[in-house]
């Protein structure tokens, strides 16, 4: 049996196919990596790179060296920040991760662009609805930033709660999307809550 979890391994080290630095206007540089079928990893600016290598090798992905990322994902994150009405969770991705994990993941690209979901209730939309802590340890473990738009994901009351890359970025990227935050809390009445916010 470790064979073939080995083997396991080595396939998903070999996954990666590139891995490229794209300066957006408004956000900074990211860091991309990809796959035959998708992003593997989005990491905003601010983290040092000594921290982006431990996190591609945490996940399994061996990256090659830096090369111009695609048009695919180029066009779509640089139309995002210009604030053009895209949205990035259209772009192909490769979700590695536990299986509970996934499912938040999958669950956070459900969220449309301009709205907001509370932790509470996104752990009702992956059927454990007492999972709201581990949901939010989810959202701190996502590799692709915007991608599986995490910022989406507010506490309850309209407070914007946390996120790994500080809160100056996500509330830029709420803005970016229309949504508008007084302080720590998303303004009301401003747009459509997503479903209801637990």
């Amino acid at each position: 049996m470790p064979v073939q979890a080995n083997t396991f391994e080595i396939a998903r080290r070999n996954a990666c196919i590139g891995q490229g630095l794209l300066d957006v206007p408004g956000i900074g540089e990211l860091r991309l990596a990809w796959s035959a079928n998708g992003l593997l990893m989005l990491e905003l600016p601010g983290t040092p790179p000594e921290e982006v290598g431990a996190a591609m090798v945490d996940r399994g992905i061996e990256a090659p060296e830096l090369v111009d990322v695609p048009a695919e994902y180029a066009d779509c994150l640089l139309a995002y920040a210009a604030g053009e009405p895209v949205d990035p969770v259209t772009l192909p991705v490769e979700l590695i991760g536990t299986d509970f994990q996934v499912r938040v993941w999958n669950a956070l690209r459900a969220i449309p662009r301009g709205s907001v979901r509370s932790y509470a209730g996104v752990a009702t939309d992956v059927g454990s609805p007492r999972a709201v802590r581990a949901v939010g340890m989810a959202n701190g473990a996502n590799p692709i930033a915007i991608v599986v738009p995490c910022h989406r994901v507010i506490e309850t009351g309209l407070r914007i709660g946390g996120f790994s890359s500080g809160l100056p970025m996500k509330r830029r990227l709420l803005s970016i999307e229309g949504v508008s935050v007084e302080g720590d809390r998303v303004r009301p009445g401003q747009l459509e809550l997503w479903d209801r916010l637990v």
